[in-house]
């Protein structure tokens, strides 16, 4: 006879168990609210959204022609339009910083008073310190054991945030989460609005970014938690999506 708790699957993105679960291209099963392949960061659905994207720059491409009134009557004085270049797939913050020009005076003011906060401390006591500190103050899901827990400090590069403190949020997540999850938690506990789940809007989404070896490197949703460690700065940025 068939089991109750048998009824239903755990969904791939956050591990819940969804008793309707929805099978997704990508072979992977998902709930109700990661069912979509934006809100799952569903790998097949990129790959379409790239074999797309070639006819889109050839479309606006034509944006870039000369008007008939610049070629008549007077042809000899029209010049080919400059050709601009773009970086249509940044990997890092760098390339996101390009691409958002609304935010990039301010994401530069931020970092630039950032700089000397983000570096960690070459003294060992201190760093002992620092972390027991973290761990007293960090907030989080109350039901993630303590022994799988991961202590963090969240900063927030947003339009809201005031860059002139530069807050830092001690935050927990689990480390068997996935980081889809852990930015879901992150966002709960420190009040910030996260649309995620509910906007296809790149503009509106929130994402995820470390420091690695002086670069800033988005965190893949799907990726686990397990790579973080107890003291790691991460940076929440909303703004277009550097991987599409």
């Amino acid at each position: 006879m068939t089991q109750l708790l048998d009824i239903g699957e755990h969904c791939s993105f956050c591990g819940q168990i969804d008793f309707l679960p929805f099978k997704c291209s990508c072979h992977q099963t998902f709930c109700q609210n990661h069912r979509k392949p934006e809100n799952h960061d569903c790998k097949d659905w990129k790959l379409k959204q790239k074999q797309q994207k070639p006819t889109e720059i050839h479309e606006n491409s034509f944006k870039d022609l000369p008007s008939s009134q610049s070629l008549f009557p007077d042809r000899s004085n029209w010049k080919p339009p400059t050709l601009k270049t773009t970086e249509t797939n940044p990997t890092n913050l760098q390339g996101t910083l390009k691409s958002n020009s609304n935010a990039l005076n301010k994401l530069k003011k931020f970092f630039t008073k950032s700089s000397k906060s983000i570096k960690p401390s070459k003294n060992p006591s201190k760093k002992i310190i620092e972390l027991a500190q973290l761990k007293n103050k960090s907030k989080g899901d109350p039901k993630v054991p303590t022994t799988e827990r991961i202590h963090l400090q969240i900063q927030v590069i947003d339009e809201s945030s005031n860059i002139d403190q530069n807050t830092k949020f001690p935050i927990f997540i689990s480390r068997s989460w996935p980081i889809g999850r852990a930015l879901d938690s992150i966002a709960s506990n420190i009040g910030l609005k996260n649309l995620n789940n509910r906007t296809n809007n790149p503009d509106e989404r929130i994402f995820l970014f470390k420091l690695i070896d002086n670069d800033f490197i988005k965190l893949n949703t799907s990726d686990r938690c397990s790579g973080l460690k107890d003291g790691d700065n991460l940076f929440i940025v909303r703004g277009s999506d550097p991987s599409v």
